[in-house]
């Protein structure tokens, strides 16, 4: 009996473990997406204050287009990461339904379904924050493209 409850608590500290590196995922999705637009927002003030010429004014907008798919890389390896964490999760409620706990009916919930949907578990947010790092990619053309409809006019 000694052994099953050392399993079990073993079992309880590695699920522990998956809340709080999916909750620490969620997290760090958020900052690489927060970050990635504020040096965009950065990159567009410096094209608004700085007046490049020619095709020197496209290199703040290839940076721009560069960090964004930086950042999105690194959203799809967080999220990476907490997939795995899911997975563990999965095999670990699996593993106390086998010692006569039924973590499903006391959460109320269905870990296995819940879970089942793999990296597209977020999915929603996924596609916006694809959406939001990627227009934020744009943000250095603004300038520019205004600079191009009131110059003509001046």
């Amino acid at each position: 009996m000694t052994n099953d409850n050392e399993e079990l608590k073993v079992i309880y500290s590695a699920l522990e473990d998956c809340r709080r590196l999916i909750a620490a995922g969620k997290v760090q999705r958020w900052d690489v997406v927060k970050w990635g637009v504020t040096v965009n927002v950065a990159l567009a003030t410096a094209v608004a204050a700085i007046p490049f010429k020619g095709v020197f004014s496209l290199i703040p907008f290839g940076f721009a287009v560069l960090e964004a798919l930086v950042s999105w890389v690194l959203v799809l390896h967080y999220n990476r990461r907490m997939t795995g964490a899911r997975n563990d999760a999965k095999r670990l409620v699996d593993q106390m339904c086998k010692r006569g706990i039924n973590y499903d009916s006391i959460m109320g919930t269905n870990v296995a379904s819940e879970y089942s949907k793999g990296s597209e578990y977020d999915r929603l947010e996924l596609n916006l924050f694809g959406v939001i790092l990627f227009m934020s990619a744009l943000l250095p053309l603004l300038p520019i493209i205004l600079r191009a409809t009131v110059s003509p006019s001046s």
